[in-house]
């Protein structure tokens, strides 16, 4: 996951050039020099001589106090005093604090004393403040983290719980939707910012203010709603408050514009690969919060006693198993699992769950035009006429999952929106890396794959069926009289068909009248729309108007409205196409 700036509402230009990499001691030179030169020269007069100039030199972060906020530095001073006359040169060595809490607006020179010779202190942070942690030490830092909290009972054999951990911290968790691309899991803010979240009324974009030491979690219907990814999330922020403040204080101060870190997916492929401040904190954040999950030794120690309990299993199965153990106790999902056990040192990972990936439930519609056109199963799944496109998700056709707002559209329930996996088809993403302009990388959502076995029954399709055929069975043979059919047995009037498929009444009267009437695919496919049919018959009325669909994305795209948005209006229908840069169908004049 990379961390990205999130723009504050009040911004300030940065006095220096935000394109370099934040630099303590640069921050330190420009603005505190005045200050170690008067705390220079007041030394100077307490031995008894005269300060005439200095210049600084090395300035090396010595420690970070996470409880009081407050970082210690050592600075060398060079300064040029004179005694009766007579010019020295001395090393001075001061030792300086400076709170978070301040913004770096001010320091404190706390002594000032002759540099020993050889003096050299060993620095507790770096010049940009991100920690050094060595992968080969990540876990110690996550046991040492556990230790320094106290949260973990029994020294660590009982599943560590993100909101705990946030409350012992002094953060507060709050829960709402942001990032409607679903690519942000959660933010932790540093300081007082505004940010932009979905009124959970209105369903509008607003302006939230919010307060220093929250974490928003991501609760779009398909974002960060699993307890899994939720806990995961939470102990992420968590490490960037731990360890991460200084830091973002002082990318802060090099530009005004950062406000919280957002939480993403973060993928680097080249080991060569120069990594920024930013990639740093997220590898952090990313490798210790799944160790604070599930710490190494305990880890290892119930994953050695499931694998012997099932030592007469098949390997795969064997590791399977042990897995969906290692879930049940941690409360983690198999990914994390996985991932820890190889982590730790357990070989034969690579066969266990070779299939399995995050679930999702929402696509795009160029996606899933994309996907009927390669995949059989995703075709066979939406070509049932039970599942209807609702908002990026193909739910099933009932009134349980979906309704009309007060504009006409559909929408997904509270219910269908909690419970995602009863009524949406699942998807997994396949992903790629991009580099954006600011030089991060981030993982972006480049495609979605259906998963078989996410669509409904055998058993639920036949109940679903039962009426539809029955109601198939009275269809005439020609269009003319079928589209009558249709109409008499909906109820629906000349009027009201031109009003809602956007075909005029002259048409219709003369596709109900004459025997083999000319009609376009387009206007079919508006009347289909226009009288909602089920899928079923709307591929009827297309057979009987003499036309068959072929497999190009044009047609994959009307069989994606044939069988999962006739229930949708015409010009809903039209902005999709007109997405994939396919001519709308019907007038909307």
């Amino acid at each position: 996951m990379s961390i990205v700036p999130v723009q504050a509402i009040d911004t300030v230009q940065p006095r220096w050039d935000s394109s370099k990499a934040p630099s303590f001691s640069a921050l330190v030179k420009e603005r505190f020099a005045l200050d170690i030169y008067k705390a220079a020269k007041k030394y100077s007069e307490t031995q008894g001589v005269e300060f005439l100039s200095a210049s600084l030199g090395r300035i090396t972060v010595t420690n970070f106090k996470i409880a009081s906020a407050q970082l210690d530095f050592e600075v060398l001073c060079f300064a040029s005093l004179t005694d009766n006359g007579e010019r020295h040169d001395v090393t001075l060595l001061m030792s300086c604090i400076c709170s978070l809490n301040d913004d770096f607006s001010r320091i404190h020179v706390d002594s000032t004393v002759p540099c020993p010779k050889n003096h050299r202190t060993k620095p507790g942070l770096p010049d940009d403040l991100v920690p050094i942690i060595q992968k080969k030490n990540l876990d110690q830092v996550a046991i040492n983290i556990l230790n320094a909290l106290h949260i973990c009972p029994n020294n660590g054999t009982m599943p560590v719980n993100g909101v705990a951990v946030a409350k012992s911290l002094g953060l507060h968790v709050e829960k709402c939707e942001f990032d409607p691309r679903e690519n942000v899991f959660g933010k932790v803010f540093f300081d007082d910012a505004m940010t932009v979240v979905k009124d959970s009324n209105t369903g509008l974009a607003a302006i939230k203010p919010i307060k220093k030491g929250t974490i928003l979690v991501n609760e779009s219907p398909f974002g960060c709603t699993d307890s899994h990814i939720l806990n995961n999330t939470i102990l992420h922020e968590c490490v960037h408050w731990l360890l991460h403040r200084p830091a973002f204080q002082l990318a802060k101060v090099w530009n005004k514009e950062y406000a919280a870190t957002a939480c993403r997916k973060l993928k680097i492929d080249s080991s060569t690969h120069k990594w920024t401040s930013l990639e740093r904190m997220e590898w952090q954040a990313n490798s210790l919060a799944p160790r604070l999950l599930m710490p190494d030794w305990v880890t290892k120690f119930i994953a050695n006693e499931w694998l012997s309990r099932y030592e007469q299993l098949s390997s795969n199965l064997r590791m399977e198993r042990t897995i969906d153990q290692l879930c049940r106790f941690f409360d983690v999902s198999r990914q994390m699992a996985k991932i820890r056990m190889k982590e730790i040192g357990f070989e034969g990972m690579e066969g266990a769950f070779a299939y399995y990936e995050i679930r999702r439930h929402s696509i795009s519609f160029e996606n899933a035009v994309r996907e009927a056109s390669r995949n059989p199963l995703f075709w066979k799944a939406i070509a049932s006429g039970f599942y209807t496109y609702v908002e990026s998700c193909f739910v099933v056709r009932d009134r349980k999952y979906i309704y009309r707002d007060q504009d006409g559209v559909l929408r997904l329930t509270t219910y269908a929106k909690s419970h995602p996996d009863e009524c949406c088809l699942s998807f997994v993403f396949q992903r790629s890396t991009q580099s954006i302009p600011n030089g991060m990388l981030r993982n972006r959502l480049n495609d979605e794959v259906f998963i078989a076995g996410s669509d409904l029954s055998p058993k639920q399709f036949e109940r679903s069926t039962k009426a539809i055929a029955a109601i198939s069975k009275s269809l005439p043979n020609s269009f003319a009289d079928t589209l009558a059919a249709h109409m008499k047995r909906k109820g629906i009037s000349v009027e009201q068909l031109e009003e809602s498929s956007f075909v005029s009444d002259r048409q219709i009267v003369r596709y109900r009248n004459e025997e083999n009437p000319y009609i376009s695919l387009q206007s079919v496919i508006c009347l289909c729309v226009g009288m909602r049919l089920h899928p079923v018959f709307a591929f009827d009325l297309i057979r009987k108007a003499g036309f068959s669909l072929n497999d190009s994305i044009e047609h994959t795209a009307y069989k994606i409205i044939l069988t999962s948005m006739t229930t949708n209006s015409v010009r809903e229908c039209n902005d999709y196409l007109r997405q994939m840069g396919i001519n709308p169908i019907g007038r909307e004049e």
